[in-house]
């Protein structure tokens, strides 16, 4: 019986369909335009800014010093030297503001807001560094947690630029930005 029902379901329907002249043309297609010039420039510069704090991410300190003095030097240079880095970073972070789309400004501020305070936290563990006559424990300690906090805020960031929710178009430059070529 289900057959039946079938088979004169189907030649009913055959008897509804109407010949059409003429050839076949493709339907629209999608295709993906370029994005606006000032988009894919603004794409550009924020994963540039990204690249260069990964590559400025292995900022180390020499642990082999055994003379206090050079110890300490050692230390402030190197907390020196990330400071400059989150400065460079901080400037630049501020150069893409403001955006040519407001919400991406608004990401902006999202990853530069811990982005600062772990640099002021690098500031803090290097004036202690520098104000202090000699790297006592007491001293090493402040060091050691203002760096800790510093870090943690940093990861912070690093976390938040991973998954900062940028507008469509945005996204979209980026395919067209080289800093964004992974």
């Amino acid at each position: 019986m289900k057959r039946w029902v079938v088979a004169v379901a189907l030649v009913g329907l055959t008897g509804c369909a109407v010949p059409v002249t003429g050839q076949p043309t493709p339907g629209p297609t999608s295709s993906v335009a370029g994005a606006e010039p000032e988009v894919v420039r603004w794409m550009n510069n924020f994963c540039g800014v990204a690249k260069y704090m990964i590559a400025s991410g292995g900022v180390s300190f020499d642990q082999t010093q055994t003379d206090p003095v050079e110890a300490k030097k050692s230390v402030s240079d190197s907390l020196g030297r990330v400071i400059d880095v989150l400065d460079v970073v901080l400037h630049d972070l501020d150069e893409l503001t403001p955006a040519p789309t407001p919400a991406a400004d608004t990401a902006v501020e999202v990853i530069s807001e811990p982005l600062t305070r772990a640099r002021d936290k690098f500031v803090s563990a290097k004036s202690t560094v520098d104000s202090a006559a000699e790297l006592t424990t007491d001293v090493f300690s402040t060091v050691i947690q203002d760096m800790t906090e510093a870090v943690t805020v940093m990861n912070e960031a690093v976390e938040k630029m991973a998954v900062v929710s940028l507008p469509d178009e945005f996204r979209d430059a980026a395919g067209q930005a080289e800093n964004c070529a992974t």
